[in-house]
């Protein structure tokens, strides 16, 4: 058949997907299996030798039709040899034609083929009815799988575009979270009035929650697409949950739950990093705080059992039914609204708890005894080893104080959000100035010669990544600390930031405890 010469060149159809490819050793039998299919009404292509269906199954294939004398001799041939790579979804359809009498010739490679779930065997003279009927049934088989794989490649799509919307949905709402944040440390640092003190501790805590649930959605999304780094480090586990129990987990700190901690020993130290671990108990805390009432008591016990650190959060709040026991820690979901103790939240926490744990190469476990009856989680995670001696560093002198204000530059084309950034960063001393673009940071720097220089992404005609760059080529400009300040967010944010030549990549609104640390270490 003359017809496919041009197949190479040609993106095949819906339906040419589903057409049968022939090998046969012979034109004459190729020929016969090619007029049997067309007369039956199905597509079909004739491929001269192994090479060639392997290229015709790449572009798209129903099944294919094969005589057991085309395929080779080679007994170390395997499945991916003859057909192709596969992908997951896939599993071509493979009717081959046997000789009279099952004498194959390479019986060791049909004992090989035959284990595969997709190939049927019919043996020669094939009656025409049972040849189309199998192929026929091999094409439906087929279009099964395409439908799986389209069903596929919808859900991919669809998640793709449900992070690019969270991506975008957390830069927007990061700017007002920007200005609420900077304005209250200003207010608190400057105001005296308890009354107004209050206030501003109520909507600080409102914007703390808010910022949170930004944080942890995109946080189960980079989870979920394998983009999350750990930073770890040797961590006294201990101290860090003591912490978290003591100052940390607004919701338990702002109860008046009968509270006790327990451990006894004063350091059980993992490797972890540090601030997804204090997420981790954060997260565990502040649920065991919302459905326990404030008459009710909350025990933490941190202990060792084997090669492994135990943290238990034990309450006496409103406990899970225990249809609800296997479905806690999937994502969106929480214990009955019903129960009354739903205090917000969209169901997201103990979801990314888990998934922070397992990353960590722990397990998380709830009990309760149902409805009323509290509630158990039980997190482990491995002990690491004791350091080396000679590895530890010497403490750094913690009384070294500044000889002089630390010029910091601050460029945001939000003028709002850069000039309460700016009176956040002057009330930890530092001589700020605040200018709106990549342009007006260019002309300052010589002048005002910062030690630190904040940059927004986002911002229009010079963004914040040509900013960094013509800032490293000024004289000088290798040795300034260069700070990307942005409401972008993803693991890909960070990575070309840091590309561009940025030293670090802060996202809005900036933490106070980020900005102490940044200040200690830089100037």
């Amino acid at each position: 058949m003359m017809a496919e010469s041009s197949a190479a060149e040609v993106v095949p159809s819906a339906e040419d997907s589903l057409r049968v490819l022939i090998l046969t050793p012979t034109g004459r039998d190729a020929a016969l299996a090619e007029g049997l299919l067309n007369h039956s009404g199905l597509s079909c292509y004739v491929c001269s030798n192994q090479e060639e269906l392997r290229r015709e199954i790449a572009k798209g294939a129903g099944c294919v039709l094969m005589a057991e004398e085309a395929l080779p001799h080679d007994r170390a041939v395997s499945w991916r040899d003859l057909f192709g790579p596969e992908p997951a979804w896939s599993q071509l359809p493979v009717v081959l034609l046997l000789a009279r009498g099952h004498a194959q010739k390479d019986l060791a490679l049909l004992r090989t083929i035959e284990k595969r779930p997709s190939i049927g065997f019919i043996e020669r003279p094939a009656q025409k009815r049972s040849l189309i009927s199998a192929l026929k049934n091999a094409i439906e088989a087929r279009r099964l799988q395409y439908a799986i794989r389209d069903a596929l490649d919808a859900l991919q799509t669809a998640d793709r575009r449900k992070d690019e919307f969270l991506a975008v949905l957390a830069h927007e709402l990061r700017n007002p979270l920007a200005v609420i944040s900077a304005a209250i440390h200003i207010k608190k640092r400057r105001s005296g009035d308890r009354v107004d003190d209050d206030m501003l501790s109520a909507i600080e805590r409102q914007t703390q929650q808010l910022t949170r649930i930004v944080d942890d959605l995109l946080e189960v999304s980079r989870i979920s697409r394998g983009k999350l780094e750990l930073h770890k480090e040797r961590v006294n586990l201990v101290a860090l949950v003591r912490e978290v129990f003591e100052k940390g987990a607004d919701k338990l700190q702002a109860g008046k739950h009968r509270k006790q901690f327990y451990a006894p020993s004063t350091e059980l130290f993992i490797e972890g990093d540090p601030i997804r671990l204090g997420q981790v108990f954060s997260n565990l805390l502040n649920n065991t705080a919302k459905y326990t009432a404030d008459v009710g008591a909350i025990d933490v016990t941190v202990t060792q059992d084997g090669c492994s650190a135990v943290v238990i959060v034990k309450d006496t709040g409103v406990g899970i039914p225990p249809e609800m026991i296997t479905r806690i820690f999937d994502i969106f979901t929480q214990v009955d609204r019903n129960l009354g103790r739903a205090q917000g939240g969209i169901g997201v926490g103990l979801s990314l708890t888990r998934s922070l744990i397992t990353l960590h190469g722990g397990t998380i476990e709830a009990r309760s005894g149902g409805a009323d009856k509290g509630s158990e989680f039980i997190v482990r995670l491995p002990l690491s080893e004791a350091p080396d001696a000679s590895n530890v560093e010497p403490a750094q002198d913690t009384n070294e104080r500044r000889a002089s204000q630390t010029k910091v530059l601050v460029v945001d084309d939000d003028h709002l959000v850069g000039k309460l950034t700016g009176e956040l960063i002057a009330s930890f001393g530092m001589e700020v100035r605040v200018v709106p673009g990549g342009a007006e940071a260019l002309e300052v720097i010589p002048k005002f010669q910062p030690r630190i220089v904040f940059v927004d992404i986002g911002m229009p005609g010079m963004d914040g990544y040509e900013t960094v760059r013509r800032i490293r080529q000024l004289p000088g400009g290798d040795s300034l600390f260069v700070a990307a300040l942005s409401g972008w967010g993803q693991a890909e944010d960070f990575e070309r930031s840091a590309e561009a030549g940025f030293d670090r990549h802060f996202v809005k609104p900036i933490k106070i405890a980020e900005l102490e640390n940044l200040f200690a270490s830089v100037t």
